[in-house]
């Protein structure tokens, strides 16, 4: 698949269900899922924390060992995009939480810009951060 704006049971299955085994990263996505119900009554704050959901687990990258590798299930289930990516056909930046927070998204496109974390708990602390924020 090219690219589809459209989730499909594979996208959840291979993309997704894979990351919840991870501890560090199950932590990250339940505190996420607590902050956005406190936020429910703010939408500029919740569509913020949907670009930090977006840039993380949808399209995540993750620098390991000098390399830029793809775990985001946006793109692990996008072979047009995920190649694009490894192949250098986006920007990638190193992750920074105001950035990310500010980065607007169009979910139509092949994503221009993308952020590489050096580890999954600094996307944990960033959920921390942006709770402080937002919240």
């Amino acid at each position: 698949m090219e690219y589809t704006p459209e989730p499909d049971i594979f996208h959840d299955v291979f993309g997704h269900v894979p990351m919840h085994a991870h501890p560090v990263f199950a932590d990250f996505l339940q505190r996420y899922g607590a902050i956005c119900s406190a936020l429910i009554a703010d939408p500029v704050a919740l569509e913020r924390m949907g670009r930090l959901f977006w840039f993380t687990v949808e399209f995540g990258l993750i620098r390991q060992d000098g390399e830029v590798k793809v775990y985001g299930s946006g793109l692990v289930s996008s072979h047009g995009e995920c190649s694009r990516v490894l192949a250098g056909g986006c920007e990638v930046r190193d992750f920074a939480l105001d950035k990310v927070l500010e980065t607007e998204v169009d979910t139509g496109e092949m994503q221009p810009v993308l952020y590489a974390v050096e580890s999954f708990e600094q996307i944990f602390e960033a959920t921390k951060m942006a709770e402080a924020r937002l919240g």
